[in-house]
C-alpha cells in the first residue's frame, strides 16, 4: 500500500486505508513515519495516532522516491502532520490531520 515501508497486519492495513481515504479527499497521500501512541484494537482494526508527511498527489512521485531511499526530507518539513483517529458513537473511525 502506498505510504508504507513495512509489512503490517491485516487490521492495521484496514485502519491505514481509512487514513489514506481521508488524505485522498484532500488531494493528498499520507506517508507514514511512525506511530505516536493512543493505540486501539477491535474486531476490525488496529491503529494509533500516526505522524508522517501529507503530500499533494502531484508531488507523490518525487517525494516517494526520496522517502523510499531514506534521503534527506527536510525540504518537506511543511508537510509533516499527525493523523489523529477518533471513533464516533457508531464505532466509525474518523481521521483528522493536524499540523506538526
Amino acid at each position: 500500500m502506498k505510504g508504507l515501508k513495512t509489512q503490517e497486519s491485516y487490521k492495521f492495513m484496514c485502519f491505514f486505508e481509512i487514513v489514506q481515504n481521508e488524505a485522498a479527499r484532500n488531494g493528498k497521500i499520507f506517508f507514514l513515519d511512525c506511530g505516536e501512541g493512543r493505540e486501539f484494537i477491535n474486531e476490525k482494526f488496529e491503529g494509533e495516532d500516526l505522524s508522517g508527511w501529507l503530500i499533494p498527489i502531484e508531488k507523490e512521485e518525487v517525494f516517494s522516491e526520496m522517502w523510499k531511499k531514506g534521503k534527506d526530507l527536510s525540504k518537506w518539513a511543511d508537510n509533516i502532520v499527525f493523523a489523529v483517529w477518533n471513533m464516533d458513537i457508531n464505532g466509525e473511525i474518523k481521521i483528522v490531520f493536524e499540523n506538526y
